[in-house]
């Protein structure tokens, strides 16, 4: 190969080796850092989440529903793994209309496989998300209790209080300052007398 060939041929060589050079550098770089989120993505995967909404208010509800059921699982100490399925749709309907509803599939592999149905309406009223989050988290200590065990101490705690009925107000009917005639209460005239009088 003459001068003149491997003076061209390092020109046309030199823009690829810049380019990686360049590219080991990120490598080097961002190689740990990129590994370091696929591990965290990994391990924080939870539950799968199908939501039969508007794209808008399903990427709403998804999030909170996988922030709600990694917050309550990191809690607990429990590690959720794709096992678990939740399906948000329109109503649930089991017999009846419910707000929730849980079933669990026994695998070959014995590994139980648990999926929560969500309702965004029941009868005719749309649930809020509290309400919903509420629901989903009753349903997720369900599995943990399935999974882990059932809690050694559960406290009840009902802070509603009971609604008076209602009832009509005491109301003194005698004017005030009159006094019982001859220390007697004046009786209710009968119905007669005040026909008659009328008549």
């Amino acid at each position: 190969m003459t001068r003149r060939k491997k003076n061209t041929w390092r020109r046309l060589m030199q823009p690829i080796r810049r380019a990686a050079a360049s590219s080991a550098r990120c490598a080097a770089w961002f190689g740990p850092r990129c590994w370091t989120i696929v591990q965290r993505r990994l391990r924080r995967q939870g539950p799968t989440i199908i939501v039969d909404a508007r794209r808008r208010q399903a990427g709403t509800l998804r999030a909170s529903v996988r922030r709600a059921a990694l917050t309550y699982a990191s809690g607990v100490g429990v590690e959720l793994t794709r096992d678990l399925l939740v399906i948000i749709q329109r109503v649930v309907h089991e017999g009846r209309q419910l707000n929730a509803l849980l079933q669990a599939f026994d695998s070959r592999a014995e590994s139980r496989r648990y999926v929560i149905y969500l309702a965004l309406w029941v009868n005719g009223r749309q649930v809020g998300e509290d309400e919903l989050l509420s629901a989903f988290r009753h349903q997720l200590a369900q599995v943990v209790g399935d999974v882990v065990g059932q809690p050694t101490l559960s406290v009840p705690l009902d802070l509603e209080v009971p609604r008076l009925r209602a009832s009509a107000p005491i109301v003194d009917l005698r004017p005030e300052g009159h006094a019982p005639e001859n220390g007697h209460e004046r009786g209710a005239i009968p119905i007669e007398r005040i026909e008659h009088k009328a008549s």
